[in-house]
């Protein structure tokens, strides 16, 4: 029970459809009695040497062009990188395991990362068969070389000496191995997987493989015997190989045949026991040793023997179904874009009507489109039509400059059955009253329209060229910017005559700069004076003045040149030291009084601090007299 469950969990994945399907981690007692083994063989000291991920079991091997089913895999490598496809052309794992005694008799070399599965079984008969495909990275290239991969199936028991290997060729005594079948020998029993024109094995990792072949045991009924299983890398880990063994094909042998495919079920199909002397039962509940069945199902035969009895059965089934690849359609002539496939069903060979042979095809036009398929020798078709709906002209209109604020209404050239717009609501009349971009989509029966229209405006302009005082303390290129570029959308003129977006000024001045829009005939203007400031204290301080009311030269005062002033202080001095006049106000004149009288002609000291933008860290202190005449 504990292994449907973990099967039903490998095939969950729609995804891994065509995909070798490969589980890891069950025991070599469940690898053995539950997947290889068929009814009525018992077995015991079931025993497994070998790293843990180089053996393993497999499903979906049908649908992934495998040839077997379902079974065991064991691999020089990791056994689940047998899953394709082929897009790795070495494929190496090196695991690091011993070889194997018996295959290094067989490479006379030493051999590595050997995976040998070995159990006791008593048979009921004396015949005893299983299926396997043997795979490999190194075909074709190393075909002949002396040191390939090798593996072997090892009977021993009572009436057979030492060790048979039981891999050989179908009538022959010829043991199967990468230098025995390949595209130069017994070529009818290999099949090369690295063509990638052909579909044949794509979903597999190796670049050849043998077809289903079938081990043959003749053993004496109701004996033990020991087989054992195995395969290694020869000489170095590089390029793995795989066994694959079908699951319930170790088994005795029965002429009851394998699952047999009818194309209708007008049939009659003859099924042989294959053991004359013995009693069988069928599940018809007939005892001969033939029986004639004319419809589909599953049917059983029990054959009993000295030491018990055994099962084998066979399935019966239509090898062909009719198909579908969907009802004829009626599409918007935009919209054609359809996948025509049959779901869930793999067939031999496809023929599509535009001469495809892949499962699927993509249409993108309208027409008759029809499918052949095989499958067991046996043939089905569909056909289907998809026609198209012309579509009608559909426009929001075209894209749309506003001049001013955003007032407008959208609405569709076209009647329908639904209106989506962009932000999910169904009027009709979409008003707008920002920009921006604007979708419909427009359901009309089985199609659907959409359409976009892009809504922009344009506002009262907004110049500015920069603060309306930019001082610099040396000489430099000064950029002032509209930040428009546009000169076909923007009429742009400066007081320097000049009509581009920006404009590189080396002097002081004012400068103007005048905007039209030419669209929508907004204007705008801005202007920014720019002094280029000298370090120098480019000042003048007079060194002499009348203050006699003469009304002339009667103040004193310091005047200013290019220099922009942050500090200013100015103290004067009699010559007997006294302080008779101090300002910190550059505008400031003195009249020449102290204490409130003129004081007398004569000469005076005067003492000055200052600090300019272009010198902020420093102060400069300044003396000199100052000859009053009276």
């Amino acid at each position: 029970m504990l292994l449907t469950f973990a099967l039903i969990s490998l095939i969950g994945s729609p995804r891994c459809y065509a995909q070798l399907i490969v589980g890891e981690g069950f025991s070599a007692q469940v690898l053995v009695g539950n997947v290889l083994v068929g009814d009525g063989v018992q077995t015991r000291n079931i025993t497994y040497t070998g790293h843990n991920r180089a053996i393993a079991l497999f499903e979906n091997g049908d649908k992934a062009e495998l040839g077997l089913d379902k079974g065991i895999i064991m691999s020089t490598g990791v056994a689940v990188e047998a899953k394709g496809p082929n897009d790795v052309l070495d494929n190496s794992k090196d695991l690091k395991y011993p070889g194997d005694q018996t295959l290094e008799k067989i490479a006379n070399r030493q051999t590595i990362d050997a995976a040998v599965l070995q159990f006791e079984f008593k048979p009921q008969t004396e015949e005893i068969e299983f299926k396997y495909i043997f795979s490999s990275e190194e075909y074709i290239r190393y075909v002949d070389r002396g040191f390939n991969d090798v593996f072997g199936f090892f009977i021993s028991g009572p009436g057979i000496t030492g060790e048979q290997n039981v891999a050989k060729i179908p009538g022959s005594n010829v043991e199967v191995s990468i230098d025995n079948v390949n595209h130069k020998r017994n070529s009818e029993y290999f099949v090369l997987n690295d063509n990638t024109s052909s579909n044949s094995y794509k979903h597999l990792q190796h670049n050849g493989q043998t077809v289903v072949l079938k081990a043959n045991l003749t053993l004496q009924a109701c004996d033990w015997y020991t087989i054992k299983l195995a395969i290694t890398d020869v000489g170095d880990p590089a390029l793995d190989s795989w066994v694959f063994i079908g699951s319930k094909s170790f088994k005795h042998k029965t002429a009851i045949g394998a699952d047999t495919a009818f194309c209708s079920d007008n049939f009659v199909q003859t099924l042989d026991a294959g053991h004359p002397s013995r009693q069988v039962l069928w599940s018809t509940g007939e005892r001969t040793q033939q029986i004639q069945v004319s419809g589909y199902g599953n049917y059983w035969v029990e054959v009993f023997t000295q030491c018990g009895s055994f099962k084998d059965e066979i399935n019966i089934f239509p090898a062909i179904k009719d198909i579908s690849i969907g009802d004829d359609t009626l599409v918007c002539g935009n919209e054609v874009n359809r996948v025509l496939q049959v779901e869930n069903r793999v067939f031999e060979h496809y023929k599509w009507s535009n001469g495809d042979t892949t499962p699927t095809i993509t249409v993108k036009k309208p027409g008759e489109y029809w499918l052949e398929v095989s499958r067991y020798g046996c043939t089905a078709a569909d056909t289907m039509q998809i026609n198209e709906i012309e579509v009608p002209e559909f426009s929001l209109g075209a894209d749309t400059l506003i001049c001013g604020e955003v007032d407008l209404s959208l609405k569709p050239n076209i009647n329908a059955d639904d209106f989506t717009w962009h932000d999910g609501s169904k009027n009709g009349v979409m008003k707008v009253t920002e920009p921006g971009l604007y979708w419909l989509r427009a359901d009309l029966g089985v199609c659907h329209y959409i359409d976009s229209i892009m809504i922009t405006n344009r506002t009262a302009l907004n110049v500015d060229i920069g603060p309306p005082e930019l001082s610099f303390c040396e000489l430099q290129d000064v950029r002032l910017t509209t930040q428009l570029n546009d000169t076909s959308d923007y009429a742009i003129r400066w007081n320097t005559g000049e009509q581009v977006g920006a404009i590189t000024v080396t002097e002081s001045g004012w400068y103007a700069v005048s905007v039209t829009d030419k669209v929508c005939g907004f204007t705008a203007d801005d202007d920014c004076n720019v002094m280029f400031l000298s370090e120098s204290l480019d000042y003048f301080v007079p060194n002499a003045f009348s203050p006699n009311l003469d009304g002339l030269n009667g103040t004193f005062s310091v005047t200013f040149g290019l220099s922009t002033v942050d500090t200013f202080q100015i103290s004067i001095y009699n010559l007997w030291g006294e302080q008779i006049y101090q300002s910190s106000d550059i505008e400031e004149k003195w009249d020449g009084k102290w204490q409130g009288n003129y004081v007398p002609g004569g000469t005076y000291i005067w003492y000055a601090v200052l600090k300019t933008p272009c010198l902020p860290d420093e102060k400069r202190y300044q003396s000199g007299t100052l000859t009053i005449m009276r």
